[in-house]
């Protein structure tokens, strides 16, 4: 089981990232799975908004990285950080109009979990 988590966790991550990165280059695939599915195209202002979302899940990646080698997390806040905007990001997904959307939120859940069980062990 310990060696699952951590597959699971990269897989999450490696949906978010394509998820993100296809809304800021605009795919097609993304139309339907962010932003409520509502947009024919995504507007500029949606397209940089998802371009700082890559941005934080890169920094969870790197954050992850490092627990996995038992470092220290530096600013000691980032993992509530991670926790609060996983779970917003969840309830946003599961409350989705588009079907499609709805669906991010299992793998959200799992990265936020995991962030969450790390938290509590550090504390």
């Amino acid at each position: 089981m310990k060696k699952l988590i951590p597959v699971l966790v990269f897989a999450s991550f490696a949906w978010s990232l394509y998820l993100v990165m296809g809304v800021v280059l605009g795919a097609d695939y993304a139309l339907t799975r962010a932003a409520g599915g509502q947009f024919e195209a995504f507007p500029t202002y949606l397209r940089f908004l998802y371009l700082i979302n890559t941005a934080v899940v890169l920094w969870q990646i790197s954050v992850y990285l490092r627990l996995l080698q038992n470092k220290v997390i530096q600013p000691q806040w980032t993992l509530k950080v991670f926790v609060i905007i996983g779970a917003l990001g969840t309830m946003a997904n599961a409350a989705s109009r588009s079907a499609d959307e709805r669906w991010n939120a299992i793998p959200l859940l799992v990265t936020t979990l995991v962030f969450w069980s790390h938290r509590r062990k550090i504390k």
